[in-house]
């Protein structure tokens, strides 16, 4: 049970230091840029590319497979330039970097799983990425959370590393995954070693497993809807507590959810715990707006009292900034400890593709120590104290929140979040950035294509192969001659820069951008020019 950056980074090293013969990452974001670790001057050691490339080097029989999210250029800014064209990391030859562009429209691949060797997978909320590491201290100032020479808030997250079966069963779905968006199948193949580092402690050993999964529709597959059962599975069976941990909260289904068990007199506390701030404007008034919405109302629902919502403080951090909750967690009664990468959101339910790992107690009691202890664990970090100070809170304390509300201290603590009445029409218009059904691009052109039949006549089939033959002369043309010169992201920084002196720029590119288009000027080209002159 791994909590923050440093803990996962490390432990994702030394796993991956003894694979023999295979690893697989599935991603929704990737960058081998990232440093994996710090010595003891607070100094970078060595970045993911680096590593990746060493394993590689040392070990010629690895094979290391990376599926990452071919995402619009609107997430554009924040992430590496595309690593297909081999600009920032020169990949090893027995590396294979795919983007998975396999999506419904306005969906995204959501999946963080590392399967190494299909005997051990890490499963949660962490992406190899920029903006990621961080220690539980979440300090305000720590010198090692930079990102291109910038500070970057306090990151928490969290993983799970497995063996056995349910490493098994994650390294089927990063194989699937990576067959249903390359077409091309991986094979288990035989090793004989032990991946599980022995710097990884054990926190629970021998428990029943469970890995629940999102998938949209796909290629006539029916639509995967797990992780939103097993949410709606573990509301309704808790008895004495809902502890969540999420970076959104905006689930229509889940808020349903909870709403019936706050009309319970006997019904279990429920503690949602989940970030201040949310990422940019845009997210602000959509997955933020959408919160607040339901938060309102769960605490209009709660005419008894056992509902608590959250964020965790920490003074001293830059105004405008938060600790950034990035973790996807449900504790229930002791008894689940859910860990994954869905977000209580409707989009996670339906329309992205999720993963997530649950352990059940079963009442046996090493399993609900194990999942007690990780609940104090987290508190703990929260509230700046320890674990054996959480633990005497809520034995002496009649209820979770009422521990939870004297814990704490002025530099950490656990603070109720404010929930502002915002206008309907706002609401109804945020909805459209949390879908809560796939948008079909078949349905989309069916409902664009005006009615009745037409029938194509000789006239517009040599029209048509008179475009396909100028389509395939332009597209040589870029291809195989001079031009291809052209078409380099080099030259496309350069008439950026000259562009971004003038005033007029910005009428320029809008101008240029659709002629270029039709004439088949590369359109990541000219998509780059824009984003670098914008």
């Amino acid at each position: 049970l791994l909590i923050d950056g440093q803990d996962y980074y490390r432990a994702f090293m030394r796993a991956a230091q003894k694979a023999e013969r295979s690893i697989i990452i599935l991603a929704w974001d990737f960058d081998s840029r990232v440093v994996l670790d710090f010595d003891d001057d607070n100094l970078p050691t060595i970045t993911l590319g680096e590593f990746l490339n060493g394993l590689c080097e040392r070990n010629r029989k690895l094979r290391i497979q990376i599926l990452d999210w071919d995402y619009p250029m609107i997430f554009g800014t924040g992430r590496e330039f595309p690593l297909t064209f081999g600009i920032t990391w020169k990949t090893h030859r027995h590396i294979d970097f795919r983007y998975d562009d396999t999506h419904p429209l306005a969906g995204s691949h959501h999946q963080k799983i590392v399967a190494i060797d299909d005997k051990v997978a890490f499963c949660g909320g962490f992406d190899l990425t920029s903006r990621r590491w961080d220690t539980p201290d979440h300090a305000p100032d720590d010198p090692r959370r930079k990102w291109e020479d910038k500070p970057y808030p306090p990151f928490h997250d969290t993983m799970i590393g497995v063996d056995g079966e349910a490493a098994a069963a994650l390294g089927a779905i990063a194989r699937q995954r990576w067959l249903l968006a390359t077409n091309e199948s991986l094979r288990v193949l035989p090793t004989s070693g032990d991946p599980w580092p022995k710097e990884m402690p054990v926190h629970v050993s021998d428990a029943h497993v469970a890995v629940s999964v999102t998938a949209p529709p796909q290629d006539g597959q029916e639509p995967v809807r797990q992780v939103e059962q097993l949410y709606l599975d573990m509301i309704a069976r808790a008895k004495r507590y809902i502890y969540i941990e999420n970076q959104y909260f905006t689930s229509q289904t889940v808020g349903e959810a909870l709403e019936k068990r706050l009309a319970e007199p006997d019904g279990p506390e429920i503690i949602v715990l989940t970030r201040l701030l949310s990422h940019g404007w845009l997210e602000e008034v959509t997955m933020t707006y959408l919160r607040t919405r339901l938060v309102r109302r769960l605490r209009e629902a709660d005419v008894h009292g056992h509902l608590r919502v959250y964020y965790p403080y920490r003074r001293g951090l830059r105004e405008g900034t938060c600790i950034d909750l990035h973790s996807k967690i449900m504790i229930v009664d002791d008894e689940w400890l859910r860990i994954g990468s869905s977000n209580l959101s409707n989009r996670s339910m339906a329309v992205d593709t999720e993963c997530d790992v649950t352990i059940e107690a079963r009442g046996d009691a090493k399993v609900r120590a194990a999942i007690q202890r990780f609940l104090y664990t987290l508190l703990a970090e929260h509230s700046s104290c320890t674990v054996e100070d959480i633990e005497a809170a809520i034995e002496g304390s009649p209820s979770l929140a009422k521990a939870i509300k004297g814990l704490g201290c002025d530099e950490r603590r656990i603070t109720d979040l404010e929930s502002p009445e915002i206008a309907g029409s706002v609401l109804d218009l945020a909805s459209i950035g949390d879908l809560e059904t796939p948008i079909s691009l078949d349905g989309l052109v069916q409902e664009l294509t005006p009615p009745g039949d037409s029938v194509p006549t000789r006239r517009g089939r040599m029209i048509l192969a008179a475009a396909l033959v100028g389509v395939i002369s332009l597209a040589f043309l870029w291809r195989y001659t001079p031009l291809s010169a052209v078409a380099t992201p080099e030259t496309a920084i350069a008439w950026a820069r000259t562009l971004s002196d003038h005033w007029w720029a910005p009428f320029i590119v809008v101008l240029a951008y659709t002629p270029a288009s039709i004439v088949l000027l590369p359109r990541w080209i000219i998509t780059l020019a824009a984003v670098v002159a914008f």
